[in-house]
This record gives structure tokens, C-alpha cells and sequence, in this order.
């Protein structure tokens, strides 16, 4: 028992190493993701700028060279040959000009594919993280309800991580409110039903005209007397018609204790679901946590298999 509780310590710390160093791993991406995407988005504003002063100082430098040459060529050359000569300039600098938008032009296009593919990466980033995120809050909460301890804290983490994820929020709004102060393992409800059952034995042979302290007695000693019948003895519902009240709750005592050993908790809350009056009432405690633990495992499947899912998704 000794060696037990120190493995569960150890695996408890570990968990912890692992939830820490996970949390930790998803802020040095976080870091160094911003950080990527900021030197990136600086260079491309960087090269843009540049792109455009220099375009803008070499025609400047361009029109300028022209003018002067233009008015030393007015003074030397008749009319007609400047108006030639300022048409083929016109043309050659409207050919020149046209073969440099359709630069400008090829490095916006250029410039667009890098913030689309930017974005993408981003958003990746991003769905990676919170996938990250899902999966560490998956597990703190998943080794929490393997106890009965209780799951508050995990149970507000996840949901805080989960919040853009329609499954998962769906599946915890079935887990009981009973989560956060621990619900009973399947283990520590069977070894409990052993009492439960011996309860509500006792208080299914209370003679109905004797509620007292006698009618107790007489209960405890009539179930003493009677022998436990086997689940299996009646297979109908005709069969169990023709039971007084005690014995049929002797017979679905029977079988929610052979569902209770088999670990099926779901069936076994059926049958007790069968039970009345007194019976019904003492074993009213033991079947709610059953239920609660019914819940949370169901509950627990679903968000594992979205869980999953997402991290395919993301390895994908």
C-alpha cells in the first residue's frame, strides 16, 4: 500500500512536470512565433519603402535629366526635329514607365502571396497552441477524475481552453456540478455497494405496517433468513409479478450487484432505478454518485476523442 501511494505521488509529480513543461513549451512557441512574424512584417515594410523612395528618386533624376537635355536641344535643333525627338522620348519613356509598374505590379503580387502565406502560418501558430492547450487541460482533468478528488480547478481550466470548441463545451456541460468537490471512483463504489446492499436488503424486508425500530429488526433478521437470489434466476417480467415487494428487491439487488462487479455502473443504476419505497430511499445516495460517475466517464470519452481528433488535425 505504502509502495502504491508513492507511485501515485510520483505520477502525480509527473503529470505536474509534464502540464508545467507543456505550458512552458507553448510560450517559447508563442515567443518565438510573434517574434518571426514581427521580423517579417518589418522586412517586407522595409523592402516596400525602399522599393518605392528609390523608384520615386530615379524618375525624379530621370525627368530631370530630360528637361535639361530637352532645353539644350531647343536652342540647337530646329522645331520640327525637337518635336520628333520629344515624341520618341515620350514613347521610350512611356515604354520604360510601363515596363516598371508591371514590376511594381509583380512585387505587390509578390508581396500579397507572403502575407496570405504569413497568415496561414499564423494560424496555424495559433490552432497548434490551442490545441496544446486542449490536451494539457485534457490531461490535468482526465488524471483528476481517475480519483475522487475534486476537479474544480481543471474542470474551469479546460472549459477556458475549450471555449471555441463546440464538442467539448457540449460534453462538459453534462459532467455534474458534484465534479468540483470529487465524485467516487468506480473502485471506491463498488467496495461501497457492499454496505449499500446489505442496507437495502434490511430496509426491503421492513414489514410495510411496522416502519419503527421493530420493523427494522424484523427486517434485518428477515433478510438474515432469506437466502440471496441469483441474478439470473428470473428472466421475465411475468416471473417477477407473481414476487411479494421484498423478494423482487432481493432479485434487482442481486443483479445491480453483479453489474456493480463487473465495473458496469450504468446498468447497475437501471436496476436500482426499480426499487421502492424504503429500499429505493437507502440506496438513493450511492445511485447519484454512480450516476455522476456514469456521466463524467461518458463525458470524458467524448472530449478525449475530440482531443485526438484535434491533434490529428494539427499533425495533419
Amino acid at each position: 500500500e505504502k509502495n502504491l501511494e508513492v507511485l501515485q505521488k510520483q505520477r502525480l509529480e509527473f503529470e505536474e512536470v509534464l502540464a508545467r513543461r507543456l505550458r512552458e513549451q507553448e510560450d517559447n512557441l508563442s515567443r518565438q512565433a510573434n517574434a518571426i512574424i514581427q521580423s517579417k512584417e518589418q522586412s517586407i515594410q522595409s523592402v516596400v519603402e525602399d522599393a518605392a523612395k528609390a523608384q520615386t528618386a530615379e524618375h525624379e533624376a530621370e525627368l530631370k535629366d530630360m528637361r535639361d537635355r530637352f532645353q539644350r536641344e531647343i536652342g540647337a535643333k530646329h522645331e520640327s526635329e525637337f518635336g520628333a525627338k520629344l515624341a520618341e522620348e515620350k514613347a521610350s519613356f512611356l515604354k520604360e514607365l510601363e515596363q516598371k509598374v508591371n514590376t511594381i505590379e509583380e512585387l505587390v503580387g509578390r508581396l500579397q502571396k507572403v502575407e496570405q502565406l504569413l497568415k496561414i502560418s499564423k494560424d496555424f501558430e495559433s490552432g497548434s497552441q490551442r490545441a496544446h492547450r486542449v490536451s494539457a487541460s485534457v490531461l490535468a482533468l482526465a488524471s483528476k477524475l481517475e480519483t475522487s478528488d475534486g476537479a474544480a480547478e481543471e474542470f474551469s481550466s479546460l472549459k477556458s481552453a475549450a471555449i471555441e470548441n463546440g464538442v467539448i463545451a457540449s460534453a462538459l456541460s453534462k459532467i455534474p456540478s458534484s465534479v468540483k468537490k470529487g465524485i467516487p471512483t468506480v473502485t471506491e463504489l463498488q467496495a461501497r455497494f457492499d454496505k449499500v446492499y446489505s442496507a437495502t436488503r434490511k430496509a426491503a424486508y421492513v414489514p410495510e405496517n411496522r416502519p419503527g425500530l421493530d420493523g427494522q429488526i424484523a427486517g434485518a433478521i428477515f433478510s438474515s433468513l432469506a437466502l440471496p437470489p441469483s441474478p439470473d434466476a428470473l428472466a421475465d417480467a411475468q416471473s417477477e409479478s407473481k414476487l411479494s415487494s421484498a423478494a423482487l428487491a432481493d432479485f434487482i439487488l442481486s443483479r445491480a450487484k453483479n453489474y456493480v462487479s463487473l465495473g458496469d455502473m450504468e446498468m447497475a443504476v437501471e436496476e436500482l432505478e426499480k426499487l421502492k419505497g424504503q429500499a429505493a430511499f437507502t440506496a438513493k445516495d450511492w445511485k447519484q454518485s454512480a450516476l455522476d460517475r456514469v456521466a463524467v466517464e461518458k463525458a470524458l470519452g467524448v472530449i478525449k476523442m475530440e482531443c485526438a481528433i484535434l491533434n490529428k488535425n494539427m499533425s495533419g
